[in-house]
């Protein structure tokens, strides 16, 4: 990547963005139910986040007429509605009237609407596609098979490790929810690249809020923290640490950078420091040296993808500013040939 200067944002911006952020730590750490009891402050922090997130990106849309630079994070955290239903789902299982057919819609309708968001997806890769038909860098491809061999190695690692004789039918059994997992990572990076068009490395954040939503889905990194640590702030700590640096220590490092160097390190050295940092604390608790590996190839995963959109969106940024400057120079000259028809016509 060419290193370019660049304007970095207003701190006022800088401060909208890391708004959810600071909410999310704040549930991370019971700061709410703390403060305003556990009845409203639990209330709080299941749809607050949500309607925070809907708020940020509102403002934006409405001061700068399309979605604004530092509704990004906001944005990437409701680009998959896993937490809208999430929410939905913990307040309908609480009703008396509920039982176990009513909660398979909500299931059914949560692989809807992740069909939907991969129809989005898979539009935005067709559009970006029908209009840069030039040949993609070749680190893009590099990271996309680097994406493919740890899916690969995700597989294979826990059928290896199985104590089943069939290994062809553990393999099968694995096999889809690898697939499924591995596309819902490349998803964000698939509907971010329109907003790469304009933004460039900025549309990075949106990668980086999405997989803040993920990697509490997928990883889980307080998962059974609970059972194995006799210390409570560990499991605090492993909660709060990726809300700190996906959703706050991102977004200041990518928006108050100068360079694209910079936000390529904005983008990626914060969520690498939070994976590693979360596993070895949360790691050095639980005795599963096998789920150590699988944690680590899921961490890889999330970095390798996150490292394909800095480099797509850097590429797709770069060629429409250079489109943009041809066709400027285009109209120059256009201008300039008729301003000089003109002075020949007046003379003669």
């Amino acid at each position: 990547m060419r290193n370019s200067s660049s304007t970095p944002t207003h701190w006022m911006k800088v401060g909208l963005a890391i708004l959810p952020g600071l909410f999310a730590i704040g549930t991370s750490t019971g700061l709410f139910q703390a403060v305003f009891g556990t009845s409203f402050g639990h209330a709080l922090e299941q749809g607050g986040f949500v309607a925070l997130c809907v708020l940020v990106i509102g403002m934006g849309f409405a001061r700068e007429r399309r979605i604004a630079v530092w509704s990004f994070p906001a944005l990437g955290i409701l680009l998959f509605p896993l937490s809208a239903i999430y929410v939905c789902i913990s307040w309908w299982v609480r009703l008396p009237f509920v039982d176990g057919a009513s909660l398979i819609w909500f299931i059914r309708a949560f692989y809807v609407l992740l069909a939907v968001v991969a129809g989005i997806g898979g539009f935005a890769v067709c559009r970006v596609y029908r209009q840069h038909r030039t040949r993609l860098p070749r680190l893009a491809w590099v990271l996309l098979g680097l994406v493919i061999l740890e899916a690969t190695a995700g597989v294979i690692t826990p059928t290896i490790a199985d104590g089943s004789a069939n290994k062809w039918a553990a393999l099968s059994v694995m096999l889809p929810g690898t697939l499924l997992v591995i596309g819902v990572i490349l998803l964000p990076v698939a509907i971010g690249l329109p907003l790469a068009r304009r933004n460039g490395l900025l549309a990075g954040l949106v990668v980086v809020a999405a997989d803040f939503v993920l990697v509490d889905w997928i990883l889980d990194p307080a998962y059974g923290l609970v059972i194995w640590a006799s210390n409570p702030t560990i499991v605090t700590l492993v909660s709060v640490i990726p809300a700190v640096f996906f959703l706050v220590v991102s977004p200041i490092c990518v928006l108050a950078s100068r360079s694209t160097r910079g936000r390529v390190w904005g983008l990626l050295l914060p969520v690498f420091v939070a994976l590693v940092s979360v596993e070895i604390i949360s790691g050095s608790v639980r005795p599963y040296y096998l789920h150590w590996l699988m944690r680590a190839i899921g961490s890889a995963q999330f970095l390798t993808a996150l490292a394909l959109a800095a480099v797509m969106y850097h590429w797709i940024g770069r060629q429409d500013r250079l489109t943009n400057i041809r066709h400027g120079r285009g109209a120059l000259t256009d201008d300039a040939a008729t301003v000089t028809a003109g002075n020949v016509l007046s003379t003669m």
